[in-house]
């Protein structure tokens, strides 16, 4: 965008100011000025144009600091929001990756109930993620349950 000047009326006095911003934008900043450094003067008689700038402008900075100071605070916030929510989707996905191992699991048990037949010596059972002790001496084969279970 190319710079262009504008004139502006503010406290009594012409400026005129070279921007990059459009003149509508411009002359509406110029109007908020002029009406609070008026509001100013009327509220304090005794202040000079000079003096209603400056307190104008000190009410400007307040409130461009506050801002400032709030739009941190919520940057801050949704950074917390958005480690909560990578926190959460990893959870998520270790929790599928469970109930995926456990469906497995389970259809392993159902298909070993149903008669489907015993696993052979080589083909390991589900890993449960710790090793197996070794069954004592006729002691029957891990998951069965021997006569004395019943």
């Amino acid at each position: 965008m190319s710079s262009h000047k504008v004139k502006l009326e503010i406290g009594g006095s012409s400026y005129v100011v070279s921007t990059n911003d459009s003149e509508e934008y411009l002359l509406g900043l110029a109007e908020r000025l002029d009406r609070d450094m008026n509001q100013v003067m009327i509220e304090t008689p005794n202040a000079s144009v000079t003096a209603a700038a400056v307190i104008t402008a000190l009410a400007y900075l307040d409130e461009a600091e506050k801002s400032a100071f709030g739009a941190d605070n919520m940057r801050a916030q949704i950074q917390g929001y958005l480690e909560d929510a990578s926190r959460a989707r990893l959870m998520a996905e270790e929790a599928k990756r469970e109930v995926d191992r456990l469906r497995r699991e389970l259809a392993h048990y159902e298909g070993r109930a149903a008669g489907k037949g015993q696993p052979r010596a080589a083909e390991p059972l589900l890993d449960t993620g710790a090793p197996e002790a070794p069954a004592a001496p006729g002691a029957p084969p891990a998951g069965q349950m021997g006569l004395e279970d019943l």
